[in-house]
């Protein structure tokens, strides 16, 4: 799993590559841990380079999500394929984090949330 950002005046976009299964842990788990060196109120993370999605990639991605619920802060995920949709519909992970098709969604709901609409 490599891990890249980019701030943007909407937040701080986070591009996942490879997959994000146990073997990913350690790696993730360090690089997951200096994005909260940035003080951004939305984490936009892009699944578009995120080949493969497991049960327990997910459960290693609860500690930061709790961080950024505790931090009152908010995760949207983006670009995700189809079968890891799925996944993270069935898991309920989708009720921990908000899920939209793109960037610009991402973008239109964070400008929805700063102008006071939902």
């Amino acid at each position: 799993m490599e891990i890249s950002t980019q701030i943007t005046s909407a937040g701080l976009l986070v591009f996942l590559k490879g997959a994000l299964d146990s073997l990913a842990e350690e790696k993730a788990k360090l690089q997951l841990k200096a994005l909260f060196q940035f003080n951004r109120k939305y984490l936009f993370l892009d699944f578009s380079g995120v080949t493969e999605v497991t049960p327990t990639g997910l459960r290693n991605l609860l500690p930061y999500v709790q961080q950024v619920q505790q931090q009152k802060k908010e995760l949207i995920l983006f670009n995700i394929q189809e079968n890891m949709h799925a996944l993270i519909t069935s898991s309920g992970f989708d009720s921990l984090v908000k899920v939209v098709d793109s960037l610009d969604s991402a973008i239109k709901y964070v400008d929805r949330k700063k102008g006071g609409g939902n």
